[in-house]
């Protein structure tokens, strides 16, 4: 062999081990940001939420009309929401559920929702799920916000340090963060 040939060969062997250890660095590196992905969305979702805005049918509703909370923690979430636009009918919506934080991924499901309807007729109480099972969102981190984009529809929340909003593609509802400051 000349020596061009072992030339060759040493830096091909060099190339081949470089690209090795890079392979490894990016999938231990790629496996600690899916970790902390999950730790990101977490923190960067729970918290304590009053209802700001409620974006319907053209008008944007505040309160007193419209008054709810919202808290995310710890896999839980719950809320309740006062609807007074409609006075004298009223409704009030009250549910809680449980939701999965995964790499790249965020799922919930009701485990109870009532709505409580006021109107000069009687009072009428529904007890039905809105859905089924668990609705899942695509998860992503863009521009300090968090967003989750359902895989079957149109929904989407998109989580901030302010607060969040979340869209069903014909409504919004616009919450702002309770801090300590």
């Amino acid at each position: 062999m000349g020596l061009k040939m072992k030339r060759l060969r040493r830096r091909e062997a060099k190339i081949f081990l470089l690209w090795g250890v890079m392979a490894v660095t990016s999938f231990a590196t790629l496996a600690r940001a899916e970790e902390a992905s999950v730790e990101a969305l977490k923190a960067g979702i729970e918290g304590v939420y009053v209802l700001q805005e409620w974006h319907r049918n053209g008008e944007v509703l505040r309160p007193p009309l419209i008054d709810g909370r919202a808290v995310l923690l710890n896999n839980r979430l719950m809320h309740i929401v006062h609807d007074r636009a409609q006075e004298p009918d009223t409704t009030t919506i009250a549910g809680y559920a449980t939701y999965i934080l995964e790499a790249g991924k965020f799922s919930y499901s009701y485990e109870a929702l009532t709505v409580i309807t006021k109107t000069a007729d009687g009072t009428s109480v529904s007890e039905k799920l809105p859905w089924e099972g668990l609705r899942t969102f695509a998860a992503s981190i863009e521009n300090n916000e968090i967003h989750f984009r359902a895989t079957n529809g149109p929904q989407e929340f998109r989580f901030n340090a302010d607060g969040v909003s979340y869209s069903d593609g014909t409504q919004m509802r616009v919450y702002r963060r309770v801090t300590d400051k």
